[in-house]
């Protein structure tokens, strides 16, 4: 750019030849056959991709400010089960935008559900695709204020879906993420953002 700044992400000529949806689930799997425009103006070979479906998502980053603690839940995963035998998961709350909500609304529910907690100020910090690689999952990151006294013992949407919110300092939070203990993608972003800004010095609804 002309001020020197580097240029971030931008869009790129793409042409879908081919589209099959190869397995529809808990997410669906497309296969893709495209090429693309490369970054010199010449066309990409015809490559085949497939990706799984996944669409927008919320983190959310639970803080309560007057206690200066960071609300963390645990939540078991099946795939962290199968890649490191280490199932239950330490997390930052979130979860999917569902069909007619909007990214805050979204944010409000998922913390509901997974801490009990309601937030007194919400503020969007930014946005990331986790595994651009593999799948269409765009994830939108939030500041949450909240009160962190009024943690109950257990939550979740229903009996299939638990989770168990608790409370850590944020220092204690962030040391937790340094020491190599947790390896939730949501979670490192996350306090990775909180341990370079902290207190957001923003407005929120």
């Amino acid at each position: 750019m002309s001020d020197g700044t580097p240029e971030g992400d931008r869009a790129a000529a793409t042409t879908i030849a081919g589209e099959t949806v190869l397995h529809e689930g808990y997410r669906t799997l497309t296969r893709y056959r495209n090429s693309h425009a490369e970054p010199d103006g010449s066309q990409s070979e015809e490559e085949t991709r497939d990706l799984l479906m996944a669409g927008r998502v919320v983190g959310v980053i639970a803080h309560d400010p007057a206690a200066d603690k960071l609300v963390l839940i645990r939540q078991y995963r099946l795939a962290a089960h199968l890649a490191t035998r280490k199932g239950d998961l330490v997390e930052l709350v979130a979860g999917g935008v569902e069909e007619g909500e909007d990214a805050e609304t979204s944010v409000r529910r998922e913390l509901k559900e997974e801490t009990g907690l309601d937030a007194t100020r919400i503020v969007h910090l930014f946005d990331a695709m986790p595994t651009p690689g593999i799948c269409t999952e765009l994830a939108h990151f939030y500041y949450a204020e909240v009160d962190a006294s009024k943690l109950p013992d257990r939550a979740g949407e229903d009996e299939h879906e638990a989770t168990f919110p608790f409370a850590l300092p944020t220092d204690e939070a962030i040391a937790l993420i340094d020491s190599g203990a947790c390896v939730n993608g949501f979670l490192m972003l996350g306090l990775h953002w909180f341990a370079r800004h902290h207190r957001p010095n923003t407005t929120g609804r």
